[in-house]
């Protein structure tokens, strides 16, 4: 069944929505290497000598991923026994298949993404030796038929101590359903100005060579996402022992017992965790799961940073982002601090932030969220700390402060501006359909046609961002004043598309 439904989506994709132009280009002689016409940057990676400097959100790197044939058709999804009944879904769907060896929707609809190798040049900096896996879910699924899919590249994989300027790993997220282009760049740059510790960016103009098949083939837009690791965690987190987990579950914190394999596979730990850690995470389930809410309202402070985790939730709210921690139990990191034993989160996967994903609501109503009561039908831990006064008083006052301050739909709409100037070239080189939906994505004039659409269609109306910055800052600001309550997503159902005008 699995093989069956990808195989279908494959064909709609490829003849509804193609991700790349055809390779080589029409006339081209036989036999004969395209000459590579791009005159925008070559920027040069010998020159960078941190993290920092290769992650500055305007930089555009070229990237070139080089694989034998044998090496392509190791990285090809495999197939394993999905964790879901098709036909009986639930009311929550799936999140982990425990037959797959990663969390989310690709395992548990029955697909596994191996690791195999290849070689890698980034900016002229060449690998002879890397490991390289199809990462993502959604964006996945979105590339199916595509050679433009995202990638996971790990430098350390057969040669250790491997690194591009500190950087052992590469996450090249292929935007498959970001028709800006910047959704992430946009989204952790304002998680970061809001004071929310996040990944930096940048992007990539992505080359593809497969022996035998084609060589240096152009793939398009890519966005470069740092890996929140514990060489990242070093140096966004100074002189704290901190451990990093990647959750994903409905259910946070929920108490599981005293056995840690009951945890391990759900929170996922991407740094080394030992008895203290592993007794944290569980101590604060009991915590969670069983306080009262005089001993929640006391003592919550004990287990969790509120500075940082109120900002994390408000800053999410604020850009509508629903793809995640507010929603689905999942694309968001959680540390701990060993010092002081409270836990933080980090936004990860924005590709569908600022009132992008429709699988929530319409896209009115993803305007108008409410920022009070900003998650997604039911959160056991978002429903305790909200019911303490004192967090909900906390709470208010920073998102008032980032509204203020930060959400303001003139500057993001002004950055959108200056980061199109920079990827604008490599869109236009990517596909008919991609360069024409690009202008559409950060017009300053907004569509007179419907905008909500069959979420199945790839050909539905394209989401304009300063459309949704403007609309958005308004509800947020009447909001605030009392003027309005806002949408509360009481249930998680996927809307279809609008009725049909009436005659």
């Amino acid at each position: 069944l699995t093989r069956w439904m990808l195989g279908a989506a494959a064909q709609k994709t490829s003849r509804e929505a193609p991700l790349e132009a055809p390779w080589p280009p029409p006339g081209t002689p036989p036999g004969t290497q395209p000459p590579d016409r791009w005159t925008g940057p070559r920027l040069d990676a010998h020159e960078v000598t941190s993290a920092a400097g290769f992650y500055r959100t305007t930089n555009l790197w070229e990237v070139h991923l080089h694989l034998t044939a044998a090496q392509w058709d190791a990285l090809q999804v495999g197939y394993i026994r999905p964790g879901m009944n098709f036909l009986a879904p639930g009311e929550k769907f799936p999140l982990r298949n425990p037959k797959a060896p990663r969390n989310g929707l690709a395992g548990v609809i029955g697909l596994t993404q191996p690791w195999s190798g290849g070689e890698l040049e980034v900016g002229g900096v060449r690998f002879a030796e890397v490991g390289i896996r199809i990462k993502g879910n959604g964006t996945l699924l979105g590339s199916l038929g595509s050679f433009k899919k995202p990638y996971k590249v790990d430098l350390n994989r057969g040669v250790p101590d491997q690194n591009l300027s500190g950087i052992t790993t590469l996450n090249l997220g292929n935007l498959a359903a970001d028709y800006s282009g910047m959704s992430d760049a946009l989204a952790y740059e304002f998680f970061r100005a809001a004071g929310v510790p996040s990944p930096r960016t940048a992007f990539a103009r992505g080359l593809l060579s497969i022996d035998g098949q084609f060589g240096k083939r152009p793939l398009g837009l890519y966005v470069l996402v740092e890996n929140p690791d514990r060489h990242w965690a070093k140096e966004i987190f100074p002189g704290r022992k901190i451990s990093l987990f990647k959750p994903v579950t409905y259910e946070l914190f929920s108490d599981l017992g005293t056995n840690w394999q009951a945890y391990a596979g759900v929170y996922d730990p991407k740094t080394a965790v030992g008895t203290p850690e592993r007794t944290r995470v569980m101590e604060t389930a009991r915590f969670v799961t069983g306080a009262s809410d005089e001993e929640f309202a006391r003592r919550y402070g004990e287990f969790f940073d509120v500075d940082e985790v109120v900002r994390f939730i408000g800053a999410h709210a604020l850009i509508s982002s629903y793809d995640g921690f507010l929603n689905n139990g999942q694309n968001f990191l959680m540390y701990l601090d060993g010092e002081t034993g409270r836990f933080g989160f980090i936004p990860w996967d924005q590709d569908q932030a600022w009132g992008e994903f429709q699988y929530v609501g319409r896209l009115t109503e993803l305007e108008q969220a409410s920022v009070l009561r900003p998650w997604i039908a039911d959160n056991r831990l978002l429903e305790r700390l909200f019911a303490v006064p004192e967090f909900q008083a906390r709470y208010r006052k920073e998102v008032g402060r980032l509204a203020d301050t930060l959400f303001q739909p003139e500057r993001w709409a002004a950055r959108i501006d200056q980061l199109a100037a920079v990827i604008r070239p490599v869109v236009e080189e990517e596909s008919d359909y991609r360069r024409r939906r690009f202008p559409e994505a950060i017009t300053d004039e907004w569509s007179k046609e419907p905008r909500d659409g069959d979420l199945g269609d790839p050909n539905r109306p394209t989401h304009q961002v300063k459309r949704f910055l403007v609309k958005r800052a308004e509800s947020v600001r009447d909001q605030l004043a009392g003027r309005s309550e806002g949408h509360v997503f009481r249930e998680r159902k996927v809307p279809g598309p609008p009725p049909p005008p009436k005659k």
